[in-house]
């Protein structure tokens, strides 16, 4: 019978799948003796949910030399009171070039102010832990940059948010799939990492972690940092839009990584439909759960997340062609062709 011949596949799914929660176990041994003084260096653009919380939480660290710096479009940013309340530095984006992206614009004029010879990017919607800077910053001995992804932390729960939690954990499938990948709300480099041409192809792109990524990989290794996971706290108000984004980037940027996921997400569903016939094949939906409980238990809230990843795998392949027929992108108000 057709059934008892693709028994094997499930089997094959779990062992591939332990051996991931295996090499992301391995992850947490990674360390180095890096220090000096760090530029915590974040764009922001309006009110973030947990802006406050993001500010006490950079502000929190156990570190022990660094400054934060939050780069506005204008000094008229609904922000821009609630920063003044805190002792960080703003500094109001500079016309630095004219082909990059208000992000890579606010990252070049904050790099300019940046007092550090360690550079580090964060995002204005992230809750860090107070070791995150410490843990990031430590393995620079052995690796041209350190970055790692965000655990999703829905503001309040609902479908929008659930999905978004489900499709967020994507992140580290790609890191996993497609090379190890940049992610712009925390990623750290030494300072004399942004030399000339650094500034040059910066200057000319609109994806600050893309860019950032390919010119890493051409001078070395980045160092994915396990023990760093900080809360990505978001309330969703547009997801296809934001999912479209995300998965032309991906594609655009981690091709290999892309087709692997669309590979996967048919096997699951084919592990799906055949495990209302035999439960052997729901064994590789229950690892995926467990796998990412697993990753998100240090934070506190991983239950959610975990559950809605599963869902979010078949969400994805139904936008999956809806998506790549995009022309453009909209990013933080603005519009990008790709």
């Amino acid at each position: 019978m057709l059934i008892e011949f693709l028994i094997p596949l499930p089997i094959l799914a779990d062992i591939l799948l332990v051996y991931q929660i295996y090499k992301e176990v391995e992850l947490k041994k990674i360390n180095g003796d890096f220090n000096g003084f760090a530029s915590v260096i974040i764009p922001i653009k309006g009110l973030d949910v947990n802006l406050e919380e993001n500010i006490k939480s950079l502000l929190a660290q156990d570190y022990p030399r660094y400054e934060v710096i939050y780069v506005v479009d204008d000094y008229e940013d609904p922000s821009v009171p609630i920063l003044k309340k805190y002792s960080v530095k703003i500094i109001k984006s500079e016309d630095v070039c004219s082909l990059c992206s208000g992000k890579i614009k606010a990252q070049l004029t904050g790099l300019r102010y940046a007092s550090g010879n360690i550079i580090v990017f964060a995002d204005s919607d992230t809750w860090y832990p107070s070791y995150w800077l410490k843990e990031l910053v430590k393995p620079l001995s052995n690796f041209v940059a350190t970055t790692v992804f965000s655990w999703p932390k829905p503001y309040k729960l609902t479908l929008r948010n659930f999905i978004r939690a489900g499709f967020w954990t994507f992140g580290f499938e790609s890191q996993a799939v497609g090379g190890t990948f940049l992610w712009g709300g925390s990623m750290a480099f030494r300072r004399d990492f942004f030399d000339k041409y650094v500034i040059e192809e910066l200057s000319k792109n609109w994806c600050d972690d893309c860019t950032l990524t390919r010119i890493a990989k051409e001078r070395g290794n980045i160092g994915f940092i396990i023990n760093a996971v900080p809360l990505n706290i978001f309330d969703e108000r547009n997801l296809i839009k934001w999912s479209e984004r995300q998965m032309i980037t991906v594609y655009m940027y981690s091709r290999r990584g892309f087709h692997a996921f669309i590979l996967l997400s048919v096997f699951m569903l084919v592990f799906l439909i055949l495990s209302f016939l035999s439960p052997i094949y729901s064994t590789p939906l229950i690892l995926w759960v467990l796998k990412n409980i697993i990753r998100g238990y240090r934070t506190g809230y991983y239950i959610i997340p975990a559950i809605a990843s599963l869902f979010a795998i078949f969400y994805a392949l139904i936008l999956t062609p809806f998506a790549l027929r995009q022309k453009y992108i909209f990013w933080r108000g603005n519009k990008y062709k790709v």
